[in-house]
């Protein structure tokens, strides 16, 4: 090679090296090259008809865009995942780097793999050309969660994993549903605050990019910091009638303006009120109405990121009517409320910490006998909260809708770090009780909870030898379920140790409180009404002040960590009858109560000798029925009375009987 020619090689290779990236916009990319894997247009290219509030929000992730940062709070089915894997497919052919996206989880992690990019690259035929086949021990091929292509890689990876988070130098980052990562990993710190360490290397010039997106879940959560720290973009859509523009909102401004408006039975014939000219535009018309939007920055200004709202109200995949019967059939359930408001709306639920009026509950106290299951009252549960000098404890009774009455509430005194002291027995005797119902039949406890956080060895020991007893340990933070994986615990008394002895079941507390506080402030049945609402709390005349004291004793208060603003729960007195309240909920949760088919309650009431599971002819019968008297073998006794010694004959007890030799459901059990 001669000295010229081998002097344009070099200078060719450097201004190929500098030239400027074609301006090719992520949106039309996708539409040319990216074939959608799964949803209604499977198997064909990206069509940004389906979704056009996603063009702008994808193309803020340009090569040549000045942009840094994007937040988007959504929905579901608004097609969002989808600008994730537009804007990798992007990277891989368009502007290769080193790229991290990161899920809640590296299950997460390894299902959005398997379901979603892996089948995007192989059916693009651009993106299967440069991702390198993942060959075995070849350190130079792709593996499930770590994609290679000339000139960078994408890292997939969980929230949960320290290492990934921790090790590697990226470009860009996308993170996806950050409402659900950790609070604080391993307690090394906010795992989005990871994330944003990751990119410091590329601040000097400014080339960065990171995508940031969740479905909200409590007000002031993560995403919602994201989007109001942002210019809070709304689509604005024009009216077909007036032209003039709006957003979209489930609910009518405080003019009474706008709103989607529908009937309360099926068919539901939703249709929006104008804002602005108050007439009815069909659901005919959002097509065509939804194409013609654009975004609209609503408070923009100098350091303000782009931050996109997205709801299915504006969703060409979701009809009005659907939202309609979404919110009907969550309405007065508060935890499904919530689930609707966050999955459908796309805003953070505001939690109401602030306790009902203790005075106001002990003033609905209502006439039933102690010790007897009123009407309805189809499955029990127990709870325990073991203290010093003693147990506090609850009894329920579960009804059609997760209705409940309380049964037996009490005090049993007794040093309970002495596992030989006659408390536990006490105990013993309460989780084995039988309790009489109207229909004259015994009900025995199908789940009772101990809570585990003090004398946890005695709690385990105690738990071992009850099959339907469960160590539970109360959880703090809002991303807990309310009742989670159990781990294997050991047990340690008198010097000798019985490895993986019990189970340990962790308890999502925060979440069943809100959802408690709003059981207590629902009202009972009105005239007319066929059955008490969802959760309704029934309690006895029995009960004392001091049980609606503890009952109420919790709210909720602003704490900032790490210049976030975190709402958590704290006590203002004793409170061991509220956490009696919350594992009897959790022991609900896990026997799947509020997910029972009519038919199944139907079962359970004809299996109690109750003609019929209709709630309202159960409170009927209730209303006619004459308050039996207590038992004469259990005396009253105030919730804090130390308790006289009740024998197994007194409490209808039968001994502990042997877990049934093959699992069954939990109708089939009592039926």
């Amino acid at each position: 090679m001669t000295p010229r020619k081998a002097a344009a090689v070099v200078f060719a290779a450097l201004a190929a090296g500098i030239a400027p990236v074609d301006e090719v916009l992520p949106s039309s990319w996708a539409a040319a090259n990216l074939v959608v894997p799964d949803g209604p247009r499977a198997g064909a290219r990206w069509d940004p008809e389906l979704t056009p509030y996603l063009v702008e929000i994808v193309d803020q992730l340009a090569v040549t865009s000045p942009v840094n940062l994007v937040g988007v709070q959504k929905s579901a089915q608004t097609g969002f995942t989808l600008v994730g894997q537009v804007w990798l497919g992007y990277v891989i052919d368009v502007a290769p780097a080193r790229t991290m996206m990161v899920l809640p989880t590296i299950a997460a992690a390894q299902d959005f793999n398997r379901e979603k990019l892996s089948p995007t690259i192989q059916d693009s035929p651009k993106l299967r050309q440069k991702v390198r086949r993942q060959v075995s021990r070849s350190s130079e091929g792709s593996t499930a969660l770590n994609k290679r292509f000339t000139g960078g890689s994408i890292v997939i990876t969980g929230a949960n994993s320290a290492a990934d988070l921790r090790s590697k130098t990226v470009k860009y980052a996308f993170g996806d549903e950050i409402e659900e990562w950790p609070v604080d990993l391993d307690k090394q710190g906010d795992p989005l605050a990871m994330l944003e360490a990751r990119q410091m290397a590329f601040l000097a010039t400014g080339d960065w990019k990171r995508l940031l997106g969740s479905t909200p879940t409590l007000k002031g959560g993560r995403v919602d910091v994201v989007f109001e720290a942002g210019d809070q973009r709304y689509w604005q859509v024009p009216c077909p009638h007036c032209g003039e523009e709006q957003r979209l909102t489930f609910h009518p401004d405080s003019n009474g303006n706008g709103g989607l408006r529908f009937d309360k039975e099926w068919p539901h014939n939703a249709w929006y009120a104008c804002r602005h000219c108050g007439a009815e535009i069909e659901h005919w018309q959002k097509d065509a109405m939804v194409k013609a939007g654009h975004w609209v920055a609503t408070q923009p200004g100098p350091g303000r990121h782009p931050s996109y709202h997205i709801d299915t109200l504006h969703s060409l995949l979701v009809g009005w009517n659907d939202i309609a019967a979404k919110f009907l059939e969550s309405k007065d359930d508060p935890s499904k409320l919530k689930t609707f408001v966050n999955l459908w709306l796309g805003e953070g639920w505001e939690e109401r910490g602030e306790a009902p009026e203790w005075k106001l509950l002990y003033a609905r106290r209502e006439e039933y006998a102690e010790r007897m299951v009123p009407p309805g009252g189809l499955v029990l549960t127990g709870s325990a909260d073991i203290q010093k000098a003693g147990i506090f404890y609850e009894v329920l009774a579960w009804g059609v809708g997760l209705v409940s009455w309380v049964v037996e509430a009490g005090y049993l005194e007794g040093e309970t770090a002495d596992e030989t002291n006659e408390v536990w027995g006490k105990l013993a005797e309460v989780a084995a009780s039988r309790y009489e119902d109207a229909c004259g039949n015994l009900q025995g406890i199908e789940a009772f909870a101990v809570d585990a956080g003090y004398c946890s060895n005695q709690v385990y020991q105690w738990v071992r030898s009850r099959h339907r007893a469960y160590a539970v340990k109360g959880m703090p933070g809002w991303y807990h379920p309310p009742v989670g994986t159990p781990t294997k615990q050991d047990i340690t008394l008198r010097g000798k140790k019985v490895r993986r002895g019990v189970m340990l079941w962790p308890v999502g507390t925060w979440s069943l409180k809100a959802e408690f506080y709003a059981y207590l402030r629902k009202e009972g049945r009105r005239d007319g009404a066929e059955a008490d609402p969802p959760g309704y709390c029934h309690f006895g005349n029995w009960q004392d002040e001091r049980y609606f004291q503890q009952l109420t004793a919790e709210h909720l208060k602003d704490r900032e960590v790490k210049g976030r603003i975190v709402r958590e729960w704290v006590a203002s007195g004793e409170n061991h009858y509220h956490d009696c309240r919350i594992y009897n909920m959790a022991m609900a949760a896990h026997l799947h109560l509020s997910s029972l088919r009519p038919d199944q309650w139907q079962a359970l009431a004809t299996a109690r000798s109750v003609a019929k599971a209709d709630q309202a002819d159960m409170v009927a019968m209730m209303n006619r029925s004459i308050v039996p008297a207590p038992p004469p073998a259990a005396a009253p006794r105030t919730a804090f009375a130390t308790p006289a010694p009740v024998t197994a004959a007194a409490r209808n007890t039968t001994p502990s009987a042997p877990p049934p030799p093959g699992k069954k459901s939990l109708v089939d059990r009592l039926v």
